[in-house]
């Protein structure tokens, strides 16, 4: 069985995610119809299911159509229904099956009540949580304290090795606070460096491990909820 994991840039930031275990394929983020398309036409896919880390518009305005397109279920949580109308509400779940497709759903609030991480063979697709040197902010329907718990808690809790793949490509706008941060951190030089290479070129930045993205980002050190709130402040004023 072909298993195929891609992604597409679209708008200047966004990621739409593709994942399929044969025919069984979802789509993860289609914030945009037309990149989505793109990317299934291109693994000669149709999507049998559609996935949200969260409801955001940018990242959920394409679910509706492609749903009636394919006939494709819309999963995410509940709580953020004000945005997308999920078919299946994943509010609470640690996982979901999808024919061969299996995921491991953590629930993360904070950027928005019904924000999730989804983990599958070795990647964590992060929506608006945790980004390449930052996190989500907490303006559009969020919570800080409910942010820092999840960063304090379950985002603590998880492998070191898993690959961080992010609902937006914000390394070039958070790496240099980081440094601005911390002068000394030569983890986020190094990769503040090699972003800039490969956007230069045209090319799209490798994911991060979780490990590696614990020695760049500030926001995986935070230590306690205070803190953790005094730094997305300090972010969301710099």
């Amino acid at each position: 069985m072909t298993t195929v994991f891609a992604r597409r840039r679209y708008g200047t930031t966004n990621y739409c995610y593709l994942l399929a275990e044969g025919a069984d394929a979802a789509l993860v983020d289609p914030g945009d119809e037309d990149t989505a398309l793109a990317l299934c036409d291109d693994h000669r896919l149709a999507p049998r299911w559609i996935l949200h880390t969260h409801g955001h518009a940018d990242h959920s305005g394409g679910s509706e159509a492609l749903r009636r397109r394919y006939g494709a279920p819309v999963l995410g949580h509940a709580a953020d229904a004000a945005w997308f109308a999920p078919d299946e509400d994943l509010a609470g779940r640690a996982e979901v099956a999808l024919g061969a497709l299996r995921l491991a759903v953590h629930q993360v609030p904070g950027h928005t009540p019904g924000s999730l991480l989804l983990e599958w063979r070795g990647r964590l697709l992060t929506g608006d949580t945790l980004f390449w040197g930052g996190c989500g902010n907490c303006r559009h329907g969020g919570d800080v304290a409910a942010l820092a718990r999840s960063f304090l808690g379950p985002i603590a809790a998880l492998d070191g090795a898993l690959l961080v793949h992010p609902g937006h490509d914000y390394a070039e706008a958070n790496l240099p606070f980081v440094l601005a941060l911390e002068p000394g951190n030569a983890a986020a030089a190094r990769r503040l460096e090699a972003v800039r290479a490969v956007r230069g070129a045209g090319e799209e930045p490798a994911p991060t491990t979780l490990a590696e993205e614990r020695a760049v980002n500030p926001f995986l050190r935070a230590g306690n909820p205070d803190a953790f709130a005094a730094l997305r402040a300090r972010r969301d004023a710099w």
